[in-house]
């Protein structure tokens, strides 16, 4: 097997989605090699250590991530730019100076503040917009309701995808322990974005911090912020200054500055203007920073771990150690490509909107469900109260098996007991005629339970409906309208109504993201599962399972009836 700086030669385009599927790969091989360590592994003590070891590189391939630590001094936007690579204003800005807390963001399926608190195990939990409580220096003054770090949640997609940001105190603060928590930081950066303006650039303690972090970090990028509070032409001039300076102080380890305005940024991701994005400078910012993350840092960890699982290869039979390094070989393409991504992570993606409740992905068993307890709620109670209700019931036979059980969990004992005997008298009824008079037998087929549910009636004029409103949802002229979720058997029924045209190819396009989507949840659960770190799965993650399961089949309560319908 090749060591780290042989496989950096090898050239294939990687972005960010190529390296977790990648990530995904060697996971497989990883368990493979764990089952065959302990198959072949006979002393318990050996066949235990082993494990171990392949457990443990699943908990590096669980843990990977990258962490970008945004710095520099308060007022510069640092907050404001972490609000532009997401592309929503969620974290808090100003111009006042943050206290000595460490403000990590990662992804989350929904917005959520988790809070450590020193001298304490335990974490609280906050609401975003009571987030300058307790990072800011007037809603924390002097961090006197002792904050050790905040970790924000958000269903970002860059976050998603690895990225690890930090928002650190401001650097050069009146607050003197600002910039001593910012510097202690420095060991567990990957990226450091050091943010500067306009109005002061790249000033004698920032040049200083640089020079201090450029010992342990991977790469620094310097961004010089609002761009727009200074005409075109005089930007050229600060440009060259800083670059100038920066390259003075770190012997030009250090990528040129990039010109951006923050604020315009976010405005232009929330408004979906690409021309405004690309003058605002995020664009090229972002693209450069996927670049040297894919490029660099994911490359190097790829490689690293490709030798570990070579390493560990040794405790497995020759033929089977030779077997995985066969396959660890063609992993060795992927390595060392440095060609400049075109997209942003961003767009890698389409964003889906993942409505849960009812517990189903598929917008059309919800409007089931939904349609169905509706109905149940007010049948069951005429049902319990109504002698010509009892009577039409028993005489069509009751609810389906399903529906039967959903009934039983809405109403009560007593008014099932009020609402049954007439069905049950029926059935009895029959098969005492049966027994008198074989001819009569096909009476008892007749009663079999679900042949005219009226839960079933309203289930499918429920679903009939759903997806008409989807299809005229869609747009006029065949144009796409907001994306929908739908269980396969559903799609398969919207597919029908719907023409060829750009509609629906955007339709499929958007159900296998979604599909592809639940997929890469499922897979990373997985490794944390078997890396014994299910405490850094997502909810997406820990749903994952169910929700593939109803991509496929759809909801339990509403497709366990799907044939019934056909054969009817």
């Amino acid at each position: 097997m090749p060591g780290a700086a042989q496989l950096l030669k090898w050239a294939l385009p990687m972005d960010l989605k190529t390296y977790e599927q990648l990530k995904f790969e060697l996971a497989e091989l990883i368990r493979e090699g764990q089952l065959l360590s302990s198959k072949n592994n006979g002393d318990p003590r050996s066949r235990a250590n082993s494990e171990q070891s392949w457990r443990g590189l699943l908990a590096r391939l669980a843990e990977d991530r990258f962490t970008v630590v945004v710095a520099g001094r308060f007022n510069r936007g640092k907050s404001s730019l972490m609000n532009a690579l997401l592309g929503s204003e969620r974290l808090p800005t100003g111009v006042v100076p943050l206290t000595s807390v460490i403000t990590y963001v990662r992804y989350g399926t929904s917005e959520r503040v988790l809070l450590d608190y020193y001298g304490s195990g335990l974490r609280g939990e906050a609401n975003l917009e009571e987030l300058p409580e307790f990072v800011t220096e007037k809603g924390n003054p002097g961090n006197v309701k002792r904050i050790r770090a905040a970790e924000i949640q958000l269903p970002a997609e860059i976050l998603r995808r690895g990225f690890f940001l930090v928002d650190t105190p401001g650097l050069g603060s009146a607050i003197f322990e600002n910039s001593q928590t910012t510097q202690r930081f420095i060991p567990e950066i990957d990226v450091l974005i050091l943010v500067t303006s306009y109005e002061s650039p790249l000033t004698d303690d920032e040049i200083r911090f640089l020079q201090q972090a450029s010992a342990s970090v991977q790469a620094i990028f310097l961004v010089i912020n609002k761009q727009d509070t200074v005409r075109r032409e005089e930007r050229s001039e600060v440009i060259e200054y800083v670059s100038r300076a920066a390259r003075a102080a770190l012997n030009d380890r250090v990528h040129e500055p990039f010109s951006i305005s923050a604020r315009e940024g976010l405005l232009a991701k929330q408004r979906n203007d690409p021309e405004a994005l690309q003058s605002s400078g995020i664009l090229e910012f972002e693209n450069d920073l996927v670049h040297f993350l894919v490029a660099k840092r994911a490359q190097l960890f790829l490689a690293s771990m490709l030798e570990r699982v070579s390493a560990a290869c040794r405790s497995l039979p020759a033929a089977d150690a030779e077997k995985l390094r066969n396959r660890l070989s063609e992993f060795q393409p992927h390595v060392g490509h440095s060609e400049k991504p075109t997209s942003t992570v961003a767009a890698e993606t389409p964003q889906l909107h993942v409505d849960l409740r009812f517990g189903t992905p598929c917008a059309v068993c919800r409007e089931v469900m939904r349609r169905v307890i509706d109905f149940l709620r007010h049948y069951q109670y005429d049902l319990s109260t109504r002698p010509e209700t009892q009577e039409t019931h028993a005489r069509r036979g009751g609810f389906c098996p399903l529906h039967t059980w959903h009934y039983e969990q809405t109403a009560s004992p007593r008014g099932i007991c009020t609402a049954y005997p007439k069905l049950l008298n029926r059935v009895a009824e029959d098969l005492r005629l049966a027994a008198a008079d074989a001819s009569s037998e096909s009476r008892i087929a007749q009663r079999f339970p679900g042949q005219d549910c009226p839960a079933c009636r309203v289930r499918w004029d429920a679903e009939d409906e759903a997806v008409s409103r989807i299809v005229a949802d869609m747009g006029k002229n065949g144009a796409p309208g907001r994306p929908q979720v739908l269980c396969l058997p559903h799609l398969e029924l919207l597919l029908t109504k719907l023409a060829p045209g750009l509609a629906r190819r955007q339709l499929l396009i958007e159900q296998a993201a979604a599909m592809g989507r639940v997929a890469e949840d499922m897979q990373r659960y997985a490794i944390k599962h078997d890396a014994l770190r299910r405490d850094l799965a997502s909810k997406e993650e820990n749903d994952s399972a169910l929700v593939g399961l109803q991509l496929l089949t759809g909801h339990r309560n509403v497709n366990a009836i799907f044939t019934i319908r056909n054969i009817l």
